[in-house]
């Protein structure tokens, strides 16, 4: 499935290229509403220097069932042993019924949980359940490994003990905050770090955006995450709302930036409202995977983060022209690739 997307991601940018390019030449490229100085002259942290940082996809969902607490205790724990560290831990979020913030991927809960089971219907979807609601699901319920499903048969104590219950933002900032994550944090790059999307559209997303900035500034994290959505009403939205907000390019964005690299456009003369470019890469669209367009992108004090990569030869090809982080479900594998 994620191998289909990229190809339907590089489809729709070629389609986009030709009708984007004609209209460019007749019209001019458009600037950005808002234009963004984030780090006051100074290099973007998020640029690596030299070795990729490490990001682990919904937490690192092929090891640990996806964004769950239990799979941040797992990268710790890991780390702890010398096996592997995260440098961004990467997740989702949906907001619930009673406006709480939990870490979600899909829109219902069906592929993860036992929410049809549970909740005796199909396609739910966490907006309409309240967290006290939810965290009777087993967010473990569905992960298989090496064909097996190791979650199903746990009892209630132990869903809640393995951490499989439904996770808030609040709860996985406690955890990475407290003594147990402090030993993890890797010294070249200090406090943890996230990429943080928003799933909901429309009101709910922007009601989501509201609870998500005042929990980062609240605990002093806004420097620490690169807020992340495909929704452009949402993207709008932080931008008109909290500008100091780190975001990732919409998708809009990531077109409208392969364009200007392709004819060499000075963005300096532009607003670029984003402080890291994330994109996919893949073998079948390995024309995001260049050197030059990294090249460009450093040019503007802009970091270059690609995902989703599972592969090895693709994280040693990405690290090999210069990206700054690799999301990937398997950071051990990353991990190893790069560092090891």
């Amino acid at each position: 499935m994620k191998k289909k997307c990229k190809v339907l991601f590089g489809v729709m940018l070629g389609l986009f290229i030709l009708i984007f390019g004609v209209s460019c030449c007749v019209i001019g490229i458009a600037d950005c509403d808002i234009e963004k100085n984030y780090f006051n002259g100074e290099v973007n942290p998020y640029i690596a220097e030299g070795t990729a940082m490490v990001s682990a996809h919904r937490a690192g969902s092929i090891l640990a069932p996806e964004n769950t607490l239990n799979a941040f205790k797992l990268g710790i724990a890991e780390a702890e042993n010398g096996e592997y560290t995260v440098d961004i831990w990467e997740f989702d979020l949906h907001i619930t019924k009673d406006n709480k913030l939990i870490l979600l991927h899909d829109h219902t809960l069906d592929r993860t949980s036992n929410s049809a089971e549970v909740f005796g219907v199909k396609d739910a979807r966490p907006e309409d359940y309240t967290l006290a609601e939810l965290m009777k699901l087993n967010m473990g319920y569905n992960f298989e490994s090496n064909g097996e499903y190791p979650f199903r048969s746990l009892t209630e104590e132990e869903i809640s003990a393995q951490g499989l219950r439904v996770c808030t933002l609040d709860e996985v900032l406690d955890y990475m905050e407290g003594e147990e994550a402090s030993v993890a944090v890797p010294a070249e790059y200090g406090e943890f770090r996230y990429i943080i999307e928003i799933k909901n559209s429309g009101k709910l997303g922007e009601k989501a955006a509201d609870i998500l900035y005042a929990t980062l500034r609240e605990r002093g994290l806004l420097e620490d995450v690169v807020f992340g959505t495909f929704n452009q009403n949402v993207t709008d939205y932080v931008d008109e709302q909290y500008p100091d907000m780190l975001r990732s390019s919409s998708i809009c964005e990531v077109l409208d930036f392969w364009f200007a690299y392709l004819t060499g456009a000075d963005l300096s003369k532009r607003g670029v409202g984003y402080c890291a470019l994330q994109i996919p890469y893949s073998k079948s669209i390995s024309f995001f995977g260049n050197e030059g367009l990294i090249e460009y992108a450093h040019k503007y004090n802009i970091a270059v983060q690609f995902w989703t990569i599972n592969e090895s030869d693709d994280v040693e090809h990405l690290q090999s022209v210069g990206a700054d982080c690799i999301m990937s479900d398997d950071p051990d594998m990353c991990y190893d690739t790069l560092k090891g």
